[in-house]
């Protein structure tokens, strides 16, 4: 089995291959009570979530068409996690509403 490596140097969690297999699926993504997991190819990376200093809604413009452009308007997560700042895009506003719900019950 894979071990998942976290994204922040020397922050890990316990046991993250058992985690990951509990985790709950949120488009590219999974989560847990510990830890957001990122795909990286082919590995998995994470996010302890205990290292999570802020975490906000966003939106990116995406612009598609070739003779008539049009703008649209797609949710995104962005957090900010020993020092550094993250931006994790999705495609649904539930999914980023779920990512959401999960970090922000961690932090209280």
């Amino acid at each position: 089995m894979f071990k998942p490596t976290s994204i922040l140097e020397g922050k890990s969690i316990e046991a993250p291959e058992a985690d990951f297999r509990a985790a709950k699926r949120v488009e590219q993504y999974r989560i847990s009570d510990k830890a957001l997991y990122i795909p990286a190819g082919l590995k998995w990376t994470y996010l302890p979530l205990s290292e999570v200093e802020r975490v906000e809604e966003s939106h990116r413009c995406v612009v598609a068409g070739k003779c008539v452009a049009v703008e649209e308007k797609r949710p995104s997560l962005a957090l900010r996690a020993g020092g550094k700042d993250f931006s994790f895009n999705l495609e649904k506003p539930a999914s980023l509403k779920t990512l959401l719900e999960f970090i922000r019950q961690k932090e209280s």
